[in-house]
């Protein structure tokens, strides 16, 4: 399994090579961690990366691409994985392509923004970039509170709500969680308008399993009890695998 996925990702970088690239230098400061939760969904990863290294090249931003993977075949854990991206930033070293960055953009894999004028930054606030999602002749708005899909965090702000739930295993609910986090340590969230949230989502109808136990854990008397106790300082998981390809870092993680 181990050898697929390098000779995949591998496959991968060659195919983008051409694409214009990501700025280098050796500056850290205001540096950006595009953190991409995945697992068996390579063709999706190629148009992700080919629509946003052009993208993020324009607007010159100090970025690093950071897809994280989960192992196994358990039920997909998005929170989790954002969880492990994180800490394997914060536990980098001077020398290392992640080291010293400070904010952080959660970005489902199938999804880019539609406007090249988005900016790919964190801010005062949390932010969530998107809050319409066009795929094919489908146009969905997101719900007011909507909190997913690409959302900005500071360390700052993740490190406040301890970060996300280790618990979501299963598609749904861990988004809503984070949000619940947010509302109950004061943290405002800032949101798009006009066509600066309009995304792209170019494959809507990936399986999705549902987490049976997700509306149990969303209770807001749930959320309170638990937040402190659960989350990135609770995150358990083994490190199988890093490589850093010239367009992006990739991780396998076991969780």
């Amino acid at each position: 399994m181990l050898s697929a996925n390098v000779s995949i990702l591998s496959t991968i970088d060659a195919e983008l090579q051409g694409q214009l690239f990501l700025p280098l230098g050796n500056s850290t400061s205001g540096r950006v961690a595009i953190v991409v939760p995945y697992r068996n969904r390579s063709e999706d990863l190629v148009r992700f990366l080919t629509h946003m290294l052009p993208f993020l090249s324009a607007q010159k931003k100090q970025c690093v691409i950071l897809v994280v993977e989960q192992a196994g075949n358990d039920s997909f854990n998005r929170a989790k994985l954002l969880n492990v991206a994180v800490r394997e930033v914060r536990k980098s070293v001077p020398g290392d392509r992640l080291f010293g960055i400070e904010c952080f953009i959660f970005h489902d894999v199938d999804k880019v923004p539609t406007s090249p004028f988005v900016v790919y930054d964190c801010g005062q606030n949390v932010r969530q970039l998107c809050n319409v999602l066009h795929s094919g002749n489908n146009i969905t708005r997101l719900y007011n509170s909507f909190l997913g899909a690409v959302t900005a965090f500071s360390w700052r702000h993740f490190a406040t709500i301890n970060g996300a739930s280790n618990l979501f295993y299963g598609w749904g609910g861990e988004d809503d969680e984070l949000s619940l986090r947010l509302q109950l340590n004061n943290i405002r969230v800032d949101r798009p308008t006009g066509t600066m949230g309009v995304f792209t989502e170019f494959n809507q109808s990936h399986p999705r399993d549902k987490n049976p136990q997700r509306v149990q854990l969303l209770r807001l008397i749930n959320v309170t009890a638990r937040w402190r106790k659960d989350g990135i300082n609770q995150t358990r998981y083994q490190l199988l695998d890093r490589r850093d390809y010239k367009h992006f870092v990739w991780i396998l993680a076991a969780i």
